[in-house]
């Protein structure tokens, strides 16, 4: 069996298994197996599972390698009616953010969103603090300080 498809069942497990077992260790163990070759399949099932599979895998990805987060961000960013990963996944990144397109594109996905959910304005300014993106977006935004923004 794949890593891929053991992970999926793993994360589609019952609700009362996965947490009764702590099945969320082995589930950070499979991700951390995950390769980029895994990518494409991997964000074809983002698109066909449910909420609960996509927080199980960005909560258990704390092993996830680097360059298969680049790869899965920037396929995320590519799929337009994925409203939860993005952000979640951005707090795996380096703290230091760098040039990259893939650092361009989060940060022109961050400003999108700040405008159009206000609500969700907390949780863009800790993602993208957290991967080093902060002071960008400030500037993005026009704002001098996360103060001026009322946070």
């Amino acid at each position: 069996m794949s890593v891929l498809h053991e992970l999926d069942e793993l994360l589609c497990s019952d609700d009362e298994d996965y947490d009764r077992l702590d099945l969320f260790q082995e589930a950070d163990e499979l991700i951390g197996q995950l390769r980029t070759d895994d990518v494409p399949a991997l964000l074809q099932l983002w698109q066909q599972r449910g909420l609960s599979w996509q927080q199980r895998f960005t909560q258990a990805s704390t092993s996830i390698d680097g360059a298969l987060l680049r790869a899965l961000l920037a396929g995320l960013l590519q799929i337009k009616e994925t409203p939860y990963g993005v952000f979640e996944l951005m707090s795996r990144l380096p703290p230091v953010a760098d040039t990259s397109a893939l650092s361009d594109a989060l940060l022109d996905y961050a400003g999108q969103a700040w405008h159009a959910d206000p609500a969700r304005q907390r949780q863009i300014q800790i993602s993208c603090w957290s991967c080093g993106l902060s002071g960008r977006l400030l500037k993005r935004l026009g704002l001098a300080s996360w103060k001026e923004a009322g946070l």
